[in-house]
């Protein structure tokens, strides 16, 4: 347990609480997703209890309660994970209530972060805004993802205006083939996998102090179509391909079948050698007409560096709402 003046951190016996104490994170949890912007997953205290406090305890995972004089007015999370290149790390998600980020509260705060590191040598922070830039810049910590949270409503797409942009853009670059498919085929896999190395180069992450790469291989991505025939979720794929039979482009969404809600968007890009032909563009525009027409969604989201302005117009073109920078640092013991 960490402490200052009236800061306390109590990690919670989640398998032990009672549905009273359950609704109660469950409300400030709802309050604080609200204030970030962030997507709210769970409609009622139940869903609450059997998907996100029943993954903790399965997986081993900790929650922790920031109060201050007995209100709850933070939660962080403490799990077991891996960063994109497949290494072991512990993550602490911090979400705090609108509370005023003084000094007690930092040195709160600081002192549980190094009760981690003592024991891990370690961690990785993620944070929402810039609430606690002051007590990262203290921490000397490396910046490893940093992205800005978008959300697209299905009552913010104009479908008119996406088909005429389609079918512009299709005109226009006649000498290209575009492909939809709701999972990558295997004829294409090794063209996939190389086209996602190559954008994923390009990316603006890239230049982050402690920024590691994902590295996408067939046989990755053969698990990963594997995983998502056994748990229900769509890889909806769009790639164009040139004359010469290259993928010089690609957009991609995964959906869960089970709950539709929320698809999240991941890596569309182009390849360089194709960049002003207004591709991506056009990738939207068949993509999200796509995802009208067969999906009963609330809001796709995604996550873009804030540095990567023409993908981001793009996004904003298509209807997408910034929500909240998310920012993953890296921390070890001094």
């Amino acid at each position: 347990m960490s402490n200052d003046n009236v800061y306390k951190i109590n990690k919670m016996d989640v398998q032990s609480l009672s549905m009273e104490e359950i609704n109660k994170i469950f409300l400030e949890d709802g309050l604080m997703t609200k204030k970030y912007g962030l997507l709210k997953r769970f409609r009622n205290v139940d869903e609450y209890k059997n998907a996100y406090l029943s993954n903790l305890i399965s997986n081993n995972n900790s929650l922790f309660l920031l109060n201050k004089d007995e209100k709850i007015v933070g939660l962080l999370t403490f799990i077991k994970s891996f960063d994109w290149g497949g290494n072991e790390q512990y993550k602490l998600t911090i979400k705090l209530c609108d509370e005023i980020i003084g000094i007690p509260l930092t040195n709160c705060l600081r002192q549980f972060i190094q009760e981690k590191l003592d024991i891990h040598k370690q961690i990785a922070i993620v944070v929402y805004g810039n609430e606690c830039d002051e007590l990262v810049k203290e921490l000397t910590a490396k910046v490893q993802l940093k992205g800005n949270n978008y959300t697209l409503a299905k009552t913010d797409i104009d479908i008119d205006i996406l088909k005429k942009t389609a079918e512009s853009l299709q005109a226009k670059n006649s000498d290209l083939r575009m492909v939809y498919t709701d999972v990558v085929p295997e004829e294409y896999v090794e063209k996939y996998c190389d086209l996602f190395n190559d954008i994923q180069e390009t990316m603006p992450d890239v230049s982050e102090d402690g920024f590691v790469q994902y590295v996408e291989s067939p046989e990755k991505l053969r698990t990963r179509i594997k995983a998502n025939a056994e748990h229900g979720r769509t890889h909806h794929c769009i790639m164009i391909f040139a004359e010469n039979g290259d993928m010089i482009a690609q957009s991609n969404v995964i959906s869960n079948n089970n709950d539709p809600r929320f698809p999240y968007q991941f890596l569309v890009g182009v390849s360089s050698q194709y960049w002003g032909r207004q591709l991506g563009k056009w990738l939207y525009a068949v993509m999200y007409q796509k995802l009208y027409e067969t999906i009963d969604f609330e809001k796709v989201h995604m996550v873009h560096h804030p540095s990567n302005k023409h993908i981001i117009a793009i996004s904003e073109w298509v209807g997408y709402k910034f929500s909240v920078l998310e920012t993953t640092y890296v921390v070890e013991n001094n």
